[in-house]
């Protein structure tokens, strides 16, 4: 059996020898974080990622890259 379709995670093996395939989901990969401003001074005070809720810094801005794509 192959890791869940959904690229969003990354995904960990965690099968007992011989038991059944069993994964369990992993770190975000942030692919879809977006820009949180500031609606004073249009500041960009952080990046939000959609998938987990995590709040990102913003700098390094993260690194969009297409779904599908590890």
């Amino acid at each position: 059996m192959t890791a869940p379709d959904d690229p969003r995670f990354e995904w960990i093996d965690v099968s007992d020898l011989g038991g059944p395939v069993t994964w369990m989901r992993g770190a975000c990969r942030h692919r879809r974080p977006v820009e949180f401003r500031s609606v004073v001074d249009d500041e960009l005070l952080a990046h939000l990622c959609l998938d987990c809720d995590e709040q990102l810094d913003v700098t390094p801005k993260p690194v969009l890259s297409p779904i599908g794509e590890p």
